[in-house]
């Protein structure tokens, strides 16, 4: 009798251990999602919201704004938005810039709080912050200073990511307003941004 209670006491042990063990992620929820399982995702990711995911958050933001596998739910979607950029999550940081840069969708514009939103996503290396905070430092706006140096970092930066046509003209244009030793010194601030991130 007492073998049996320690081996189902272990046993017991055992599976608390593992239930406690496993961990709701975003990327659990992405690959529910891509076998078609898509309630099984948006459950999974609720859970990770739950347990703390930023990234899970923004899924679901994405989910609930484009409604495809649920029914379209702005304020969740939005509600999941600001989890999101809370968190850190870098996308959900642009996306949130980008509602507070329009003031679009009930956000009212915060020109200065998107530029914030921005240069903390583009330091954690999203292309599309990263265009965004380089025209914003280029001008010198929305309370940030200009720093040309660093505005053509993140142009090349983005350019490289995927806004290649967007990125190269603006290279081209602020370009024509730099020395070559600042162009030299933004293109090694790009290598080392690229080198940290590895």
């Amino acid at each position: 009798m007492s073998l049996i209670s320690a081996f189902t006491r272990t046993l017991l042990i055992t599976l608390t251990l593992s239930a406690s063990a496993f961990a709701y992620s975003e990327e659990e929820g992405q690959d529910m999602f891509q076998r078609g399982l898509y309630e099984e995702a948006i459950l999974h990711w609720k859970k990770a919201v739950k347990a703390g995911d930023a990234g899970a958050a923004y899924r679901l933001s994405v989910e609930y704004s484009n409604a495809n596998v649920v029914e379209r739910d702005l304020r969740l979607a939005f509600d999941y938005l600001e989890v999101a950029a809370a968190g850190d999550d870098p996308r959900g940081l642009q996306d949130l810039g980008s509602l507070y840069d329009e003031g679009i969708f009930g956000f009212k514009q915060d020109r200065e709080k998107a530029a914030q939103l921005y240069l903390r996503a583009a330091a954690m290396g999203n292309s599309a912050a990263m265009f965004n905070a380089a025209s914003i430092l280029e001008i010198g706006e929305a309370g940030v200073a200009q720093d040309r140096v660093e505005a053509y970092k993140y142009y090349v930066l983005s350019r490289d990511a995927g806004f290649y046509p967007l990125a190269v003209e603006a290279l081209m244009d602020i370009s024509s307003q730099m020395t070559p030793e600042e162009i030299a010194e933004a293109e090694m601030r790009a290598e080392q941004f690229l080198k940290a991130s590895k």
